[in-house]
C-alpha cells in the first residue's frame, strides 16, 4: 500500500538517526543510506534497477561504503518475491563482498544457506502463528474455517502447521484456495475462487501470502465486491492503510496478528519534525512520498513542488497516517541497529586498520561482517531482545488487532488481546472482552 511503503523510508532515516544521535554507538563515525530511485516498483521493474553492470561499485543499492572498500551492504523487502529477486542477483558477486538483510516476513526458502549464501532474515520465524490462530478460534468456537493462501512455499507451509493444529482441535476446513503466483493461471481460475467463498457457509476466512501478489488481487476483489467474512490474517494484511471505499458492517472486520514488540514512542515526533531536504538522498529530499492519497493511477497523484527550506510534515495529520511501528518497520529499526553494533565491534577490534593480506582473504571487511553477523545479539533502545542466531528460535509473542473499516480511508484498529507461547497451553490467548464489545458493538 502506499501508506506503508511511505513509512519504510521513513523508518531507515528515523533509524539512522537515532543511531547516529546515541553517544554510545559508532561514537567516531556516522551510518548513512541510499534508497533505490523512484517510488513503487513491478517485478519487471525491479529486474532492470538491479541489472547493473557487474564490477560498478558507485551504483549498486543501498549502503556506500568508504573508496577503499568494495563490501555491499543491502536491506530488501517487505515481500517475499522483492527480496528473493535481489537474493537471487547478487549471487552474481563473490559471497564476502554482500551482506544482504531482509525486513518483510520469514520466508523458509530464503533460509537456504546454499542458495542465498548471504541472506540473513530480521524478521522471526512464525512457527507459533497458526497455533495463535487455532487458540483464536477455539476461543470464539469457530469450528468451520475457510482459508486462502499463495500457492509457493511459504504458502504450502503455513498450510501444513495450520492443518496441524486444527486437527489437534477438531477444527474444520470449509474449503482451502491454494492461488496459484502466475497471473496467467490465475486469472483462468479465479471466478472459482470467488464463488467457492460466495457458496461457503463459513463467515471466518484465513488470508495467508505475499501482500504484493495474485492473492491480494483475490482479496480487494471479495472486497470491493461486498463480500462480508470476519478475514484473519498477518500484520502485512493491515487493510486500514487501504484506500478504498466500502464499509464492513457490524459482526464483520479484520482480525490481525502482529508480531509483540515495545512501542517507540518518539517515531511520531521525529516524523512531524522530519525536514527532508536535509537528506542528501533524492528519494526523500523531494518530498513526493508524502502523497499519502495517492492512487495506483499516477494521474491522480499530486506532487508537492517548490517547498521552502525549512519545510517539515509538522501538518500531518494522524489520521492519514500510522504513527506507530509497523512489524516491517520495526525490522527495519533492528536492522539498523544490528549493523550499527557490528560496525561498533569492527572499530573496537580495530578491523580497519587489518591489510587484505592480513585478513581473511580478499574481502577482510566483508568477512568480518559476515562473521559478526551470525552470533550479534543485543538489546535495542526499547528493550526488546535482537538474536541473529537463526538456529535458536525465540518464542514469538502476537498481538491481536481488530480493525473496521470505514468509507473514504478512514478506520478503526484497536488491540483486543494477544498470543504467547510462553505460557501453559489454557493461558496462551488473552482476549480484552471489553475492548471486543467496544471494537464490534457486540462479541
Amino acid at each position: 500500500t502506499a501508506t506503508e511503503i511511505n513509512q519504510f523510508p521513513l523508518a531507515i532515516a528515523f533509524s539512522v538517526d537515532e543511531v547516529n544521535r546515541n553517544p554510545d554507538l559508532l561514537p567516531n563515525a556516522s551510518l548513512g543510506f541510499d534508497l533505490l530511485e523512484g517510488d513503487c516498483k513491478t517485478v519487471p521493474q525491479l529486474y532492470s534497477l538491479l541489472h547493473f553492470p557487474e564490477g560498478s561499485l558507485d551504483i549498486r543499492p543501498n549502503y556506500l561504503c568508504d573508496e577503499g572498500s568494495s563490501c555491499v551492504l543491502m536491506l530488501s523487502g517487505p515481500t517475499w518475491t522483492v527480496s528473493e529477486i535481489a537474493g537471487t542477483y547478487v549471487n552474481i558477486y563473490p559471497f564476502q563482498t554482500v551482506i544482504h538483510l531482509t525486513y518483510g516476513p520469514f520466508s523458509p526458502i530464503l533460509s537456504d544457506r546454499e542458495q542465498f549464501p548471504s541472506v540473513y532474515q530480521m524478521a522471526p520465524q512464525d512457527i507459533y502463528l497458526a497455533l495463535a490462530m487455532v487458540s483464536l478460534m477455539l476461543h470464539f468456537n469457530w469450528n468451520w474455517i475457510g482459508l486462502a493462501i499463495s500457492d509457493n512455499d511459504q504458502g504450502i507451509q503455513f498450510l501444513s502447521y495450520l492443518r496441524r493444529e486444527m486437527e489437534k482441535n477438531t477444527v474444520c476446513f470449509a474449503f482451502v484456495n491454494m492461488i496459484p503466483v502466475k497471473t496467467h493461471s490465475y486469472l483462468s481460475r479465479a471466478e472459482v475462487y470467488y464463488n467457492q467463498i460466495m457458496t461457503s457457509s463459513t463467515k471466518v476466512v484465513v488470508i495467508y501470502g505475499d501482500t504484493d501478489s495474485t492473492l491480494a488481487v483475490s482479496f480487494r476483489r471479495w472486497q470491493s465486491l461486498g463480500i462480508q467474512r470476519i478475514w484473519v490474517t498477518t500484520s502485512q494484511w493491515d487493510v486500514t492503510t487501504w484506500k478504498s471505499d466500502f464499509t464492513l458492517n457490524s459482526f464483520h472486520g479484520t482480525l490481525v496478528f502482529a508480531h509483540h514488540h515495545a512501542e517507540i514512542s518518539s517515531f511520531k515526533t521525529f516524523v512531524q519534525t522530519l525536514n527532508p531536504l536535509q537528506y542528501s538522498d533524492e528519494y526523500l529530499a523531494r518530498l513526493e512520498w508524502m502523497n499519502l492519497k495517492c492512487e495506483l493511477s499516477d494521474s491522480k497523484c499530486k506532487t508537492l513542488k517548490n517547498c521552502i527550506s525549512n519545510a517539515s510534515l509538522q501538518w500531518l495529520k494522524v489520521q492519514t497516517f500510522d504513527m506507530a511501528f509497523s512489524d516491517d518497520s520495526y525490522v527495519i529499526y533492528n536492522a539498523v541497529y544490528t549493523l550499527a553494533h557490528i560496525f561498533h565491534e569492527m572499530l573496537l577490534q580495530e578491523v580497519y586498520s587489518v591489510s587484505k593480506e592480513d585478513g581473511k582473504g580478499q574481502y577482510p571487511q566483508c568477512y568480518k561482517i559476515h562473521s559478526l553477523l551470525r552470533k550479534t545479539q543485543f538489546t535495542n533502545p526499547v528493550g526488546d531482545r535482537v538474536n541473529m542466531n537463526q538456529k535458536e528460535n525465540l518464542q514469538e509473542e502476537y498481538d491481536i488487532f481488530y480493525i473496521w473499516n470505514f468509507p473514504h480511508g478512514l478506520g478503526l484498529k484497536v488491540k483486543i488481546g494477544e498470543f504467547s507461547p510462553h505460557f501453559p497451553r489454557d493461558q496462551q490467548l488473552h482476549l480484552y472482552e471489553d475492548m471486543i464489545e467496544h471494537a464490534t458493538g457486540s462479541r
